[in-house]
């Protein structure tokens, strides 16, 4: 006696999200399975039953280059342009900077990017002057949306720049894709010195916030009170390769190489004295009991949030650490990374993220 439909569906709804080529393989041992595994209720129900989408590829960034290198079985139909710079990426879209040079001036357009399906939505720049010292970050504004199978759905982009010089302006504006315009800016003065934006550089999003790394502190923008704020990094931390992260008890951390001690240190934002929050080392990973990780120079390059792992750089190879478990994967050999993005998605049947080859045997 056949198994009813609704059964197979559970069964399947729980292969690994981590490795696309399983659902392709399994589609392919009948009709029945095939159709189910492409249903749009499949499609829906997937990603909502596992929540946190695969690490499918990490974006490397170099001064010259910038790349997708692949984690899984899953390879991305579409390559980076020469002529972009990847910003930032989440849950299946780039946010990338399209530079077009002619004899007179340098044209630049920010640019929402799917790189499964090459569909891109070309957005205006911010409404202030900016130059370098600058960097941007690409969130869902679905309401109640649990970020599980948003791929397309309306879109913020925060942008924020600063002067590079002392008691300078922090402005922020934010992009609106439904509203398709771009807020008006706020702006305060920083008194934390010279203030260098981390280009490209780590940022978090934390309940209510996003959150910026530069040199000696942390820009805060607040979506309820749309306000910005600035808090100041230890000062052991100050000017080091650094990662910001959703801390274990929920609220904003980073990590960083220690190289005195040779310790990745996990930093996270807690109530002080009078309730006042104030940065306290939460955890150390001792990366001199790792064997991988023997190199006398380390640093932090990237972090995916939704996975809990972290992307070191050691002496031209690039390593992860699972913060869960300690664990430490070698991911590839590379010149120095300036920067990785992390990209995550759901590969599932009946969208472009697998050859549509596969319906022809429908």
């Amino acid at each position: 006696m056949p198994l009813p439909d609704e059964l197979i569906e559970e069964v399947l709804t729980r292969l690994p999200p981590d490795d696309p080529t399983l659902l392709v393989r399994t589609a392919l041992v009948c009709k029945g399975w095939c159709r189910l595994i492409s249903s749009p209720g499949f499609r829906h129900r997937f990603p909502q039953f596992h929540r946190t989408p695969a690490l499918l590829d990490y974006i490397y960034l170099h001064d010259s280059s910038q790349y997708f290198v692949p984690t899984s079985s899953f390879r991305l139909p579409h390559a980076i342009r020469s002529e972009w710079s990847v910003i930032n990426a989440r849950r299946g879209r780039v946010l990338v900077l399209n530079k077009i040079y002619s004899r007179r001036h340098v044209e630049k357009k920010l640019i929402v990017w799917d790189p499964t399906t090459d569909e891109q939505l070309r957005l205006p720049m911010p409404p202030f002057n900016y130059e370098n010292n600058w960097n941007a970050a690409l969130l869902c504004a679905a309401p109640g949306c649990n970020h599980s199978d948003c791929p397309w759905g309306p879109f913020l982009v925060v942008f924020v720049r600063a002067d590079d010089r002392e008691d300078g302006t922090v402005s922020a504006s934010v992009y609106s894709s439904e509203q398709g315009a771009w807020r008006e800016p706020i702006s305060i003065i920083h008194h934390h010195g010279r203030c260098r934006v981390y280009p490209r550089g780590p940022n978090a999003h934390v309940r209510n916030a996003t959150y910026f790394g530069w040199d000696t502190s942390v820009v805060e923008y607040d979506f309820g009170k749309q306000e910005l704020s600035t808090i100041r990094l230890p000062y052991l931390c100050c000017r080091q390769h650094f990662v910001l992260m959703t801390a274990e008890n929920s609220g904003l951390g980073f990590a960083t190489v220690c190289l005195e001690k040779y310790n990745l240190c996990l930093w996270s934002r807690v109530a002080g004295l009078g309730g006042h929050a104030t940065w306290a080392q939460q955890r150390v990973i001792e990366l001199d009991k790792l064997r991988a990780l023997s190199t006398p120079y380390v640093c932090t390059v990237g972090i995916d949030n939704d996975v809990g792992v972290v992307f070191i750089w050691a002496a031209n190879d690039l390593f992860t650490i699972n913060l869960r478990s300690n664990r430490v994967e070698e991911v590839g050999n590379v010149n120095f990374a300036f920067g990785v993005v992390p990209y995550t998605n759901f590969c599932t049947l009946g969208t472009q993220l697998i050859p549509s080859l596969l319906f022809l045997w429908l």
